[in-house]
């Protein structure tokens, strides 16, 4: 190694080293965090590829050399090759997308997140109690609430991977100045140029190793700067941004910041990084009316400058001043890349600079302990303390896991999907109605920002999931239709084109098989509807019993199952004659003393195809589900299907074949036995 790159001796640290009696805390906080990090995202390995992951699935499938990322991203608006060169290697060793696999990945690098955090908050307070810090800051960063989004969306691993690649960098980079070790310096810079490669985050590394040196001044390990480590680290990040210029790619259309911009993303920065006490802001917007902006500043500026005064006033300033860096720094490329409405709904945003948060937070607690001189005072407080720490855990555990609960009500359509596309006739083209694109609870946390889960973006196409499931195609289409949209005690948006009634009917003419989204409480699923094409009335009614209502339908049941406490129905409709008029079709269980029990009325096709609709000679397969209830007792079942008059409730007059009326002008298509 040439001298140049020769590191000083650091000089011996002044500060007092923490009682060894006191080393369990960092290894019960280190354990906490990690623990917590399993009971709330273990669950998400059952999830399947959503948000970008089939973008980038569908996009490597064009290239059979993993390494072929690093020289285009033609196709895609971002050059991170190094995730996507991980995404290949794994797809050619495992021989397929196994979303759990890359999630567990995923979820492992964030373990190795929170020890990193913890090591290197004990490097940055040197005082007694440096391993209560550690360990405060490896349960807060385990326990982040901004990453739900992060770790279990795949991507390209660029959250995780790159923070730690980071964390790493800086420990490395750390221990080879403190060592004098010219091979470490290598590994740290190696992982200085690495980062860029995953994630334009990875840009601001040099910065970080600025920032070590100027800490290494603040706890006098030297007197004066070294700019040798960021000047080499800020040279390999110029020459990977002279990369970034050259590779073919996609560019974000986000259009240069402007001042309202700046400020609007300050704001929820500011609210991000007084994150414990954030939740006061919305307390007060909703108490005095007061805009988010002006509220956030409120809560968010003071908070922030009383978490500074005690962390001056304790002459904490290595990990102050390491925490405000590095926040700034692993800002900085969002706050003048990103439009505001794309930072508030990302949360994950924060997760690079989650290391900042955790050091800052775990640092001013213990400050607050050291406060009092007293021997009492400072137990009263540590108690008082303590149990801020404990609620803000709390919080953040609920906040976190209620989204990866929305994670689960939502999973299902996607995991669906894949089934349904490998099970559908090769060029049968599937329709699906509602598919979710996002989901949020309904109950606030905090002042700006939608703190949801996202599914399925607008810029990616349904069938890239269908792909991303069976690496293979199908031709399948996703539409919108609000007519039949139901409110839930959660929020949640649609994907796909919104289509009025004509717009639906031209679909529906176009598909086979169709499937709406139904949505309930506690989950989503994708229910088959039926269809409206390749249907021959003839064989599908082949052996059923016709009922012809009001001469302008036949009716047959041509087909159905029982499945626990469900019972499906297939039924056959054939338009006689079209009709203008708006009716509905109703389908009731009666149980074996003549009471009904459940009941599932509606157009046609679970409400998406009236009659009037269409034209004579359509015949609709009609697919319904009706639930008998958990008390119902054994016996013989009646199904009855007829069409009634919504605005009157008349029903139309209903006849067999051989033109007898049957009773209550209700057709029983089938008589059940539950046991």
């Amino acid at each position: 190694m040439v001298s140049w790159l020769s590191i000083r001796r650091p000089s011996v640290i002044r500060a007092t080293i923490s009682p060894a009696n006191l080393r369990w805390f960092l290894f019960f906080g280190l354990a906490l965090g990690i623990w917590l990090s399993s009971t709330l995202y273990v669950d998400t390995l059952s999830l399947p590829f959503f948000e970008d992951d089939p973008g980038h699935i569908r996009w490597l499938s064009q290239f059979s050399s993993p390494f072929t990322p690093f020289i285009t991203a033609a196709g895609i608006p971002a050059y991170r090759p190094l995730g996507e060169m991980l995404l290949k290697l794994w797809y050619i060793f495992l021989g397929r997308h196994d979303a759990a696999w890359l999630r567990f990945l995923n979820i492992n690098m964030h373990y190795l997140n929170v020890a990193l955090v913890a090591a290197l908050a004990w490097r940055l307070d040197a005082g007694r109690w440096r391993y209560v810090t550690a360990g405060i800051a490896a349960t807060l960063f385990g326990v982040l609430p901004f990453a739900y989004q992060a770790i279990p969306w795949i991507n390209v691993f660029f959250y995780p991977l790159n923070n730690l690649l980071q964390l790493l960098m800086v420990l490395v980079y750390w221990e080879a100045r403190i060592r004098r070790s010219n091979s470490l310096l290598v590994v740290a810079l190696f992982l200085c140029a690495l980062s860029p490669f995953e994630i334009e985050y990875g840009l601001m590394s040099s910065g970080l190793l600025l920032a070590v040196e100027i800490v290494m001044v603040l706890q006098r390990r030297q007197k004066a700067l070294w700019l040798g480590g960021p000047l080499m680290g800020l040279l390999l990040n110029v020459g990977f941004l002279l990369i970034w210029l050259l590779v073919p790619k996609s560019a974000y259309q986000f259009g240069p910041p402007t001042p309202e911009r700046v400020m609007q993303i300050s704001a929820y920065l500011l609210q991000g990084i007084t994150y414990p006490a954030a939740p006061l802001a919305l307390a007060l917007k909703t108490r005095f009316g007061l805009n988010d902006l002006l509220s956030i500043a409120l809560v968010g500026l003071s908070v922030l400058l009383l978490v500074v005064a005690v962390l001056a006033y304790r002459r904490k300033w290595p990990t102050l001043v390491m925490s405000l860096l590095w926040f700034f720094l692993l800002n900085l490329p969002g706050l003048i890349t990103l439009t505001f409405d794309y930072v508030i709904n990302s949360p994950r945003l924060l997760y690079p600079s989650g290391p900042a948060l955790a050091w800052l937070w775990a640092a001013f607690f213990t400050a607050l302990v050291e406060l009092p001189k007293a021997r009492a005072s400072r137990f009263i407080l540590a108690g008082a303390t303590g149990l801020a720490i404990l609620i803000i855990v709390v919080m953040n555990v609920d906040f976190v896991g209620t989204r990866m609960e929305h994670y689960h009500i939502a999973e299902e359509p996607i995991h669906q999907l894949g089934t349904i596309a490998t099970e559908a006739a090769t060029d049968d083209k599937l329709l699906v109605v509602n598919m979710p694109s996002w989901v949020t609870p309904s109950e606030r946390t905090f002042a700006l920002g939608n703190n949801g889960i996202q599914l399925i973006p607008f810029y990616i196409s349904i069938e890239d999931f269908v792909y991303a499931a069976n690496d293979r195609d199908h031709p399948t289409k996703a539409i919108q239709f609000h007519n039949i949209r139901r409110e839930q005690p959660y929020y949640y948006g649609l994907h796909g084109q919104r289509v009025s009634w004509d717009e639906l009917q031209e679909n529906l003419s176009q598909a086979g098989d169709v499937y709406l989204t139904q949505y309930e409480p506690s989950n989503i699923e994708l229910v088959p509807a039926g269809r409206v094409t390749g249907i021959d009335w003839e064989n599908v009614t082949e052996g059923a019993e016709i009922v012809t209502i009001d001469d302008r339908f036949d009716l047959a049941l041509a087909g159905y199952q029982m499945d626990g406490d469900s019972l499906q129905l297939d039924l056959a409709w054939n338009i006689r004659e079209a009709t203008p008029d708006d009716l509905t079709v109703f389908v009731h269980l009666y149980s074996p003393d003549g009471h009904l029990m459940s009941q599932n009325d509606g157009y046609p096709l679970r409400g998406l195809s009236p009659f009037w609709l269409w034209e004579s000679g359509q015949v609709l397969r009609d697919r319904r589900t009706l639930t008998f209830p958990a008390d119902s007792p054994s016996g013989s079942y009646a199904v009855a299907v007829g069409l009634y008059d919504p605005d009157t409730g008349h029903r139309l007059s209903a006849e067999d074949l051989n033109g007898n009326p049957l009773p209550d002008d209700a057709a029983i298509l089938l008589q059940i036995e539950r046991p």
